[in-house]
């Protein structure tokens, strides 16, 4: 997304343009070049954890969700770029959202259906929690404590997480382009520590768009990695897989199939666009949900289960909707390295 010399679009990423060469001159010798990738995934020290592993906090990302067009945009759109998220485990890019021009996502208007109800699909599909290795992520450590996730360093942690969203409207050509969103902002995990344990929400205005960020600070947490797999019954079926957690009134989500089947590989399991979560270390409680459709029925089939996390390794059950029966497979982790 390059925009002419002197053009509006340009304009429009000034903002970025002074972010990026602010982190490159603080930490580009440490960490490689602003665009490198994260390697580091989740499912680190499950099976084992070094006698050092403890409990801090993390930061869940529910959701970004464009609520308003402004100026020449107009619904629907198709909408491509990256939203990614740095913390102080290695400062790399920890991609959320990311998707090439020629795979955009259509966001629409809200429209009046005949149950009365206005729906819309605005809400990015997040690939993510904190957030993208091969559609997995590992969970955001909150900087400023002692990082959950983050490695030994000489260097202290910095007390700010870095969020960016960058993202385009495709038109006809790539010359014709608009940039729906260009923003750099940071979280401070130590000075928002008192409003943790809840669902909090953030409005991202620009000239083009105003976005919605709803995230909430988890004390004390475990990062748990979801896995569902077919066991038995029917293959043939559109569904809704979503996590949260007992405190938490929101959802998570790990997979909106809407109305195509759902994908899995040949083993069973479920193709997750997300499937990292973080739940409450101290007696916190994390609840899996089904909501599913047999190809050629209009029933919904429903079902769910409660999981109390161990503190490290496997916790496991399984989901009946009648016509399919699957395995929940949970991988806790918990891992702090201390300075």
């Amino acid at each position: 997304m390059r925009p002419r010399d002197g053009s509006e679009e340009e304009e429009l990423l000034n903002e970025l343009s002074r972010y990026r060469r602010y982190w490159t001159n603080l930490w580009s010798d440490d960490s490689g070049d602003i665009a490198k990738r994260t390697e580091n995934g989740p499912m680190r020290y499950t099976e084992e954890p070094p006698w050092f592993a403890m409990l801090l906090d993390l930061l869940e990302v529910f959701s970004f969700e464009v609520t308003e067009l402004k100026g020449i945009l107009r619904w629907p759109i198709d909408v491509f770029g990256l939203i990614s998220v740095r913390d102080s485990l290695d400062r790399n890019r920890n991609y959320i959202f990311e998707r090439t021009r020629n795979n955009c996502q259509t966001l629409t208007a809200k429209q009046l259906t005949g149950d009365g109800c206005r729906h819309a699909m605005r809400r990015l599909r997040l690939a993510a929690q904190d957030l993208v290795r091969s559609c997995a992520a590992r969970a955001l450590d909150q900087p400023g404590l002692s990082s959950l996730l983050r490695r030994l360093s000489h260097r202290p942690p910095s007390p700010v997480r870095w969020l960016v969203a960058d993202n385009a409207v495709k038109r006809t050509s790539p010359s014709e382009d608009k940039i729906l969103s260009a923003k750099a902002f940071g979280y401070n995990g130590t000075a928002q520590r008192h409003r943790c344990g809840s669902l909090r929400s953030m409005m991202l205005s620009g000239a083009r768009s105003t976005l919605e960020f709803k995230y909430a600070h988890i004390p004390v947490a475990l990062e748990a990695t979801i896995k569902v797999r077919i066991t038995g019954g029917s293959t043939d079926f559109c569904g809704k897989f979503i996590a949260h957690t007992a405190s938490i009134n929101e959802d998570v989500i790990l997979l909106d199939s809407g109305e195509e089947m759902v994908a899995f590989s040949h083993d069973g399991a479920i193709d997750f666009c997300r499937s990292v979560v973080a739940v409450e270390g101290n007696g916190g409680a994390l609840i899996v949900d089904v909501h599913a459709r047999q190809s050629g029925d209009e029933n919904i089939s429903c079902a769910f289960k409660k999981f109390i996390p161990v503190r490290c390794g496997w916790s496991r059950d399984t989901l009946d909707v009648g016509f399919c029966r699957m395995s929940v497979e949970l991988q806790i982790l918990r891992i702090g390295n201390k300075i």
